[in-house]
């Protein structure tokens, strides 16, 4: 039976999320509160709120935002903002740019450390070319959800689907059948991108005065660790040990060597760490109250590529996709429903999702707030549909057709 607290507090949370542009709250104090209430009304109790927060993904994150951070304060992302400018000059080049790169990266430190990382450069470029950056915003809050479909390593959920659904060779499986339709994802979607920006792109060129790097100690030191970092996600990955171990090694040894450890510290972004502790309290509240299991009578079975795509497109603008990947995968073994198609059904639309609602994926939390914290824009809840609805329907359609035509 359905806790109607539960459903209450649900409508409230979402209701501020959907409103922030009236009233000013961010996303993050929206959903702490939502948790927050969920405990308040006696929907959870402390204890329960305390055991739903996944601390493997919290502390996976403060480690993979301690590098964005020290690579921030060492002057590298200027840098490359810089580089990238340089080397393209044209707004719609540089946006290009942000696009595909941004999706092909994001598959090596996952999408939420790499929207952690570009937003700041995002919004150095800003100040270099002198235009809005809401377009670059929108590429790379884009890009990273289009390419991290690729690979296990491209998000949370895909990790847990390659680890948890007995898949063999989930990096070659990945690779086989969902590097084409993602590469022809982020092409595609560059023409809608300009074409609903194209205000904000004016007909200029640029040349920036050439910078260094500030502290090239700092931006080496942390560059070579988060490659070992990298390195170290493949390996971990590949014998069954939880990737958490490697970032966590690597991260401890930034702070223990770098005189700017406050700085560092200072500067990772802690509001999108409250977000996601809110969130997992939040989840657990409307699973407990059964709201979700009351929603899943409206929703088809997982019994196709289809229905599973579909429904887990719509179930992760209500859990966010992590969480409703985790309540998933059991579900599909119930049903049996387990080729390599139903996998990556369950991979591509609950990553995808991403790309309807701004709470549909993690990143865009982390780039909006990331920009907002440091005096650039964020994004609306309305706003971000308008522009995120004609990708999420060509990205679908092709994974999709690939899924339909070419998985087993």
């Amino acid at each position: 039976m359905m806790n109607y607290l539960s459903l209450a507090a649900m409508i409230i949370t979402y209701s501020l999320i959907a409103t922030r542009g009236i009233t000013k709250i961010p996303p993050w104090a929206s959903m702490f509160f939502g948790g927050v209430l969920m405990i308040v009304l006696g929907v959870l109790t402390p204890e329960k709120a305390l055991s739903a927060i996944n601390l493997d993904v919290i502390l996976f994150l403060i480690t993979i935002f301690t590098f964005a951070s020290s690579l921030e304060v060492s002057g590298f992302l200027k840098y490359i903002a810089y580089a990238i400018i340089s080397k393209f000059k044209r707004p719609d080049k540089v946006l290009f740019s942000v696009l595909v790169t941004s999706g092909l990266l994001s598959n090596l430190v996952t999408n939420d450390g790499l929207s952690a990382s570009w937003t700041p450069v995002i919004l150095e470029m800003k100040k270099e070319m002198k235009i809005d950056e809401k377009p670059f915003l929108y590429a790379l809050a884009f890009g990273v959800t289009i390419g991290s479909v690729m690979l296990p390593t491209g998000n949370p959920q895909n990790l847990l689907i390659a680890l948890d659904s007995g898949i063999k060779n989930p990096f070659l499986v990945f690779i086989e059948y969902l590097s084409i339709p993602t590469l022809l994802n982020l092409v595609l979607t560059y023409p809608i991108l300009r074409l609903m920006f194209r205000k904000y792109l004016p007909n200029l060129t640029f040349n920036p005065d050439k910078i260094e790097i500030e502290n090239k100690r700092l931006a080496y030191s942390s560059f070579i660790l988060l490659l070992i970092t990298i390195v170290l996600f493949f390996t971990l990955s590949y014998v069954g040990i939880d990737i958490l171990l490697g970032s966590l090694i690597t991260s401890s040894i930034l702070l223990l060597i770098s005189p700017e450890r406050r700085d560092i510290v200072r500067r990772i972004d802690w509001s999108t760490i409250i977000f996601f502790i809110g969130l997992f309290i939040f989840t657990e509240g409307i699973l407990c109250g059964g709201v979700i299991a009351e929603m899943s009578k409206f929703l088809p079975p997982p019994t196709s590529v289809l229905l599973i795509f579909i429904s887990s497109i719509l179930l992760s603008q209500i859990l966010s996709n992590v969480p409703l990947v985790a309540i998933y995968i059991p579900i599909m073994f119930e049903y049996h429903s387990t080729s390599i198609a139903d996998w990556l059904a369950l991979a591509a639309g609950s990553t995808i999702a991403g790309n309807l609602t701004l709470i549909g994926a993690a990143s865009n939390i982390i780039i909006s707030e990331a920009s907002e914290n440091r005096g650039g824009k964020g994004f609306g809840f309305f706003e971000f549909i308008a522009y995120s609805l004609p990708v999420l329907l060509l990205n679908s359609f092709i994974l999709y057709l690939f899924l339909l035509l070419e998985a087993p």
